[in-house]
């Protein structure tokens, strides 16, 4: 399990193990089926690459083990996805550049490979095919998060839907959006889902 947590440091100062930059830990267990009120025990570290235009290299993930049920958390700062090395927020900056500003996928690469050298066209068109098969959960989380974003009449086409996401992540502010979404749904907003469950 990973519970995500919002931050004023940067992904730098997560390059270096440091217990002083994370959250205290929750004073029950996690996980429902135990959820004992015990303090869980720090348990090591792992790593992970993260790629953002800040910071690129190894970050340092604090993982705690709950005494009673032996599982473990990991706690994961708000810009992180699980599975992706891009920055969340870098995800939802290329989409919204996207989107909103109406640019075409060329112009988009070229302008981000500047500073992040390493997309390709197929990131991007991996993360738009991920939001709009995730529709249905993203608009769940939303409707929770901010109720006003829920449509009524007809059904949007997925592009405006994607584009009136975006900006409603961003009249939200990212790190909110990210932070909350992760705690309603226990996913993140690219996690592979196709319905709620």
């Amino acid at each position: 399990m990973q519970i995500p947590f919002y931050t004023e440091y940067e992904a730098v100062d997560f390059s270096i193990m440091n217990n002083e930059i994370y959250p205290t830990t929750p004073e029950r267990c996690p996980f429902k089926d135990c959820s004992m009120p015990v303090h869980l025990k720090k348990h090591g570290y792992y790593k992970r690459f993260f790629i953002s235009k800040n910071f690129v290299g190894v970050l340092y993930i604090r993982r705690y083990i709950c005494p009673i049920c032996g599982r473990t958390v990991s706690f994961l700062s708000y810009f992180c996805i699980s599975y992706f090395q891009y920055s969340a927020l870098e995800i939802l900056n290329i989409l919204y550049e996207f989107y909103h500003d109406v640019i075409s996928l060329e112009k988009l690469i070229k302008k981000t490979k500047e500073e992040l050298p390493f997309i390709e066209r197929r990131h991007v068109n991996f993360y738009r095919k991920r939001i709009m098969r995730n529709r249905k959960l993203i608009q769940y989380a939303l409707n929770i998060i901010s109720p006003e974003f829920i449509f009524a009449g007809n059904i949007l086409e997925n592009r405006v839907w994607v584009k009136t996401f975006i900006e409603t992540v961003y009249r939200l502010h990212a790190h909110v959006f990210l932070v909350d979404f992760s705690n309603i749904t226990g996913k993140s907003f690219m996690t592979s889902q196709y319905i709620v469950v």
